[in-house]
């Protein structure tokens, strides 16, 4: 009788995993666009299961903080204006503007600092990634552990569809994370080899619109007004001049 009571515990372990396994494994499944949350629930004393719970727990802390520390940088063109908001315009009559790498807050920060850190994202993104395959293992020796839990399995049933869907969640919130920063950090290498710190172009008749393969004749335009622009510019040249060299092997992916 315990022998059919823990078969029918594990073809409903089953049944409620591999629904899951398979819908994720689709290709062409479409994005989800609803939030998964996790909830770390009390450990059951069975060591298989629990260590199925507490990788569940580490993975889902390393996603969300990985998801919620995330910087992003911009090129964008910036306009120079005097301290009541009108154009500062150069020698030829045409408002001084200059190319530089700004945060989310339009602050103008360190190109290579930029870089360092995009490549530093990219590589962490990534194997978080990978480690991901863990989960994939711990699911089927929790399933077979169950029905060890007796009544409990009920419970705890549905536990087992959380590490699939951490990593279908995981892994399109986090390659959505690692395309963005591969696309701007191969504008921001492109601007690092067109454009002096000063933001302005090394070989005046360059073609924007194709500098190392970017355009970046369409980026925004801001506006700063000039001390503002100064100091920003002497703040970003610190911050590049104590940034750590960017981990080339992180952008051979880069398109």
């Amino acid at each position: 009788m315990k022998h059919l009571i823990k078969f029918m515990l594990l073809a409903i372990a089953i049944a409620i995993v591999a629904p899951t396994s398979i819908q994720a494994q689709k290709k062409k499944a479409k994005k989800a666009k609803k939030e998964f949350v996790w909830e770390m629930p009390k450990l059951t004393e069975n060591e298989d299961f629990d260590k199925y719970l507490l990788t569940c727990d580490t993975l889902n802390n390393r996603i969300r903080k990985y998801c919620d520390g995330i910087v992003f940088y911009e090129v964008k063109k910036i306009q120079e204006t005097d301290k009541n908001g009108n154009p500062v315009l150069d020698e030829n009559g045409k408002v001084k503007e200059i190319y530089a790498v700004v945060d989310k807050d339009n602050h103008i920060r360190g190109s290579k600092e930029a870089l360092f850190q995009y490549a530093d994202m990219i590589l962490s993104g990534t194997n978080i990634i990978l480690d991901m395959a863990n989960i994939t293992l711990l699911t089927a020796t929790a399933t077979t552990a169950l029905p060890s839990l007796g009544l409990n399995a009920f419970s705890y049933g549905k536990y087992l569809k959380a590490g699939p869907k951490m990593i279908q969640y995981g892994t399109e919130e986090i390659n959505e994370i690692l395309k963005k920063c591969r696309t701007q950090a191969k504008a921001i290498r492109a601007y690092r080899a067109s454009f002096t710190e000063s933001g302005e172009l090394l070989d005046p008749q360059a073609d924007v619109s194709n500098l190392e393969g970017v355009n970046l004749n369409d980026v925004p335009t801001i506006t700063k007004p000039s001390e503002e622009l100064a100091q920003e510019l002497e703040n970003a040249k610190l911050e590049n001049a104590s940034a750590k060299e960017a981990d080339e092997d992180a952008f051979n992916d880069v398109v």
